[in-house]
């Protein structure tokens, strides 16, 4: 089965971004490549020194940040404080730290498992997509 999901989300951005501008993180997956999740952070309006980057994540670390510290180098995921999930995203640029609601994310997660549930994505074709994905950030 052919898919793939996509949500946006506003993120508590303390502050980032500045005065009249608001973060966004948009999460895709694709079935085609299932053990990776591509996470785009973006400012509207858009403006060269706001937040900006791509990084692709394993759909497991984010499974995991939920309720435990995970990840290493680029990408940072730990439970926040409430019902929050931090992210903490390193690029060329600076680094950029923000919350995003819990709920959101465990729906994005359970929206991909309906497709390919999580476990039984590992086939030699999919780890050769998520390597050649992984050395492309």
């Amino acid at each position: 089965m052919q898919g793939s999901i996509s949500t946006t989300v506003v993120v508590d951005d303390a502050a980032m971004t500045g005065y009249g501008h608001t973060t966004m993180l948009e999460m895709t997956w694709r079935s085609g490549d299932p053990l990776a999740v591509v996470l785009r952070l973006t400012a509207q309006p858009d403006h060269p020194a706001l937040p900006r980057g791509e990084w692709a994540v394993l759909r497991d670390f984010l499974r995991y940040g939920i309720s435990t510290a995970t990840g290493d180098g680029m990408v940072r995921i730990a439970p926040g404080t409430g019902d929050q999930v931090q992210l903490s995203l390193r690029g060329d640029g600076r680094p950029y730290a923000f919350c995003i609601p819990s709920a959101v994310l465990l729906s994005f997660l359970n929206e991909t498992d309906a497709i390919v549930p999580a476990g039984s994505e590992a086939s030699d074709a999919v780890l050769d997509a998520l390597i050649e994905r992984l050395l492309e950030s």
